[in-house]
């Protein structure tokens, strides 16, 4: 699945999404909430990563992640930044 096809995807399913896309926010990656990842799969969690873009100047926002046939990963989050005002 193309980029593309996925933003697609994911703003016909969340409003949330589609409302970020419109404010200019732009889609980095999704992560796992802290203490979701599999045991033993070493991972950055949503909020570590956040952090750190918030440090280079982003402004970050986050919503429900999804996978590419639309179903919802509630044990993942969808990060997306813009540039600081």
């Amino acid at each position: 699945m193309s980029r593309e096809s996925y933003m697609t995807l994911l703003r016909t399913a969340d409003p949330r999404i589609a409302e970020l896309l419109d404010q200019g926010f732009e889609f980095v990656t999704n992560a796992f909430r802290p203490g979701q990842a599999p045991r033993g799969v070493p991972a950055r969690d949503c909020d570590q990563m956040a952090a750190r873009l918030r440090r280079e100047g982003w402004e970050v926002d986050l919503t429900l992640a999804y996978d590419e046939r639309g179903k919802a990963l509630p044990q993942m989050a969808s990060l997306w930044r813009r540039r600081s005002a």
